[in-house]
């Protein structure tokens, strides 16, 4: 694919980003804010499970850092938005344009949405809803954007996006919010780097799954589209997060290179002093995670932005960070708080062993099993990937998972345990997909079977009716929202079944299922499976 290379100069219009929006379809509630940060407004927001006021993370953000053939030194990242901004609103554009306020909001549609489309918008009197109509597929080129900027399917078979002959967004999962930015607008006045001059295309996206894993994760797909001039080499995409597992301040960290997987848990075994926030007995731990990158550094820091241990001030203590070194150039090493002048047993990854059976480096055994641990407290952590080159109009795309696991039966420890199988469930899942960059294979066709299924009433109170016009349902099972089978219609293994007939219709008693929302999982005679929501009143 090529891009116009433009200058590095600053654009003109650069008005701060304004706008948030949130992620709600599964049991996760995730605030984004179209200047970078995530999850955080004048608080925690990441809230899991959601409604319970309980949050994991503070804030989280994406960070670059690169060199040029001068070895000049390129930096973009954010955390809070509270001292600057290095991301603005739009892609890469001339000095005429105002894409800072033109993009300064998020598209969000979702896969009911879609599959309506492809199956109606021939129909007569089919009215496309707006979040299809107003896909930003195409840049305005008059203004030096990109011609094709968020990804969609051409039913029409033109080289334009016409929703009206049928193309839809190609998103992922059930539902998904998609946004654009650059860091190239202004100067960089959180990291205070110099631009690197990318336009970065970003999806978030959950699915309305009823297993727990799903349940509980929310995805990230970040495409990165070098717009500038350069040729960056030895860079790093890094990802920040401020873990806060209910009550900030008394936290551990740690990570699983086999996993690519970085994480927070709680230092003790209940969370906080009786804080609403906080998650008291059995705390959970929450992870973050690449899934088409290897991990080559966990690196932690402390909530202090004077010690060398603590927050960083400038471009270059960002991008050692990135490489797992800290503030003043010592490097990462092996043991204790990771911190050691002497030391030369150097590390690229932050306490990686295991914390339940207490091997290998982790904070509550950082000197082996037995030793004193670590003092809990408020932890932050940046994951990366690299080194890799990025010439001039490249684009690298980055995957990232954030799984949770909360452990009801056993403590602070075994909810790490649950969350690494947990993320090795998410990265199977994820490799099942087949993910092109920031979307589905092209030419891949919508899920005609979860299309043709039908249930209704819903909301539904006493009876709840199922319907198929083409596929034969061998099997048919209820969940609740935490992945908790309700109860099941018929064995899939059985092979005979009176719901094996299609163009049928199909009653099933609910009454004993309290109010809340359920997922129906559907099972066809040639093992196609689909999942609808369902809402119960009473």
């Amino acid at each position: 694919m090529l891009f116009s290379i433009l200058p590095l100069a600053a654009q003109a219009q650069c008005p701060p980003p304004s706008k948030n929006t949130e992620l709600k379809t599964n049991n996760i509630r995730a605030p984004f804010k179209t200047n970078g940060s995530h999850f955080f407004y004048e608080n925690a927001e990441f809230e899991v499970p959601k409604g319970s006021g309980k949050t994991t993370m503070f804030a989280a953000s994406l960070w670059l850092g690169a060199k040029d053939a001068q070895d000049n030194l390129h930096v973009a990242a954010m955390r809070y938005g509270q001292k600057g901004i290095d991301f603005w609103a739009g892609p890469v554009s001339n000095e005429d344009s105002d894409a800072g306020t033109y993009y300064d909001k998020f598209f969000r549609v979702t896969k009911e949405e879609i599959d309506k489309h492809i199956a109606g918008f021939e129909a007569p009197f089919y009215i496309t809803p707006s979040s299809i109509l107003n896909w930003p597929a195409h840049g305005r080129t008059e203004h030096g954007e990109s011609a094709n900027l968020a990804p969609y399917v051409s039913v029409s078979g033109k080289d334009t996006y016409t929703p009206l002959e049928g193309d839809y967004p190609l998103i992922r999962g059930d539902e998904a919010i998609f946004w654009i930015s650059n860091d190239k607008c202004d100067s960089h006045t959180e990291s205070k780097g110099e631009p690197l001059g990318v336009e970065i295309l970003s999806m978030a996206y959950a699915y309305n799954n009823p297993d727990y894993e799903m349940q509980h994760t929310i995805f990230l797909s970040y495409q990165i589209r070098n717009k500038s001039a350069n040729q960056y080499k030895d860079l790093y995409v890094g990802f920040f997060a401020d873990f806060d597992i209910g009550y900030g301040y008394d936290d551990y960290i740690g990570c699983d290179p086999a996993l690519n997987l970085a994480y927070g848990y709680n230092g003790r075994e209940i969370d906080g002093m009786g804080q609403p926030w906080a998650y008291d007995e059995y705390p959970p731990a929450q992870g973050t995670m690449f899934l088409n990158q290897k991990m080559s550094a966990f690196m932690y820091f402390n909530n202090s932005p004077y010690t060398v241990t603590g927050d960083p001030n400038n471009a270059n203590e960002h991008y050692n960070y990135l490489r797992a070194i800290w503030k003043d150039g010592i490097l990462l090493t092996h043991g204790g708080d990771g911190y050691n002048t002497t030391s030369t047993n150097y590390t690229n990854f932050a306490f990686s062993g295991d914390p339940a059976s207490k091997t290998g480096w982790t904070e509550n055994a950082p000197d082996g099993d037995g030793s004193e641990p670590n003092v809990p407290g408020d932890r932050r952590g940046i994951m990366s990937a690299g080194p890799f080159t990025l010439n001039a109009g490249e684009t690298i795309c980055v995957d990232i998972a954030l799984p949770f696991a909360q452990d009801l039966d056993g403590d602070n420890l075994s909810s790490v345990t649950l969350l690494k199988q947990n993320a090795q469930a998410i990265q199977q899942f994820y490799d099942n997909q087949n993910y092109e960059c920031l979307g589905a294979n092209s030419g891949v066709t919508p899920d005609i079977f979860a299309s043709d299924i039908t249930i209704f009433p819903n909301p539904a109170n006493n009876k709840l009716y199922i319907q198929s016009s083409k596929f034969k349902i061998q099997s048919i099972d209820i969940y609740d929202i935490y992945g908790r089978k309700q109860f099941s219609i018929l064995n899939r293994s059985s092979g005979r079944s009176k719901l094996s007939e299609a163009n049928s219709q199909f009653s099933i008693d609910i009454l004993h299922l309290q109010s809340g929302i359920y997922f129906v999982k559907l099972f066809s005679e040639d093992n196609k499976v689909a999942t609808k929501r369902l809402v119960v009143v009473r």
